[in-house]
């Protein structure tokens, strides 16, 4: 089985494969959660579960669990959302390879890890 795939038994005894999103412990609850969301759907909806360390999984209980969790997932979404804007504001990142100055894009600054033509910023 794929580590980053799941294997969850809906409500009609089907199995179905899930494929995580991320995984964290809470230190507040002490314990560990997993999101996870159908990728073959065309607008997935994110799941969790609470998860032991046999790979059980079990309902979210509380309503102050599904806050915390949406909190999580909220913070996960922003640093996705701002790594993005990063990447798209680099010259790197666009069409015309305007720093490249007509040179090939394998010979374009934009290919090493300095950035040179985006002033020294890293964008991974």
């Amino acid at each position: 089985m794929d580590v980053n795939k799941i294997q969850v038994i809906d409500d009609d005894g089907n199995e179905l494969e899930f494929e995580v999103l991320f995984t964290f412990e809470s230190d507040e609850t002490g314990k560990k959660y997993v999101l996870y969301y159908d990728a073959n759907d065309e607008a997935p909806q994110v799941y969790s579960s609470i998860y032991d360390d046999e790979g059980n999984l079990y309902p979210v209980e509380t309503p102050d669990e599904w806050e915390m969790i949406e909190e999580v997932f909220n913070s996960f979404i922003s640093q996705d959302d701002d790594e993005e804007e990063m990447n798209e504001d680099c010259c790197c990142q666009k069409a015309d390879h305007e720093c490249c100055q007509g040179h090939d894009e394998e010979d374009c600054c934009c290919q090493g890890d300095d950035h040179e033509c985006c002033h020294g910023e890293s964008h991974k």
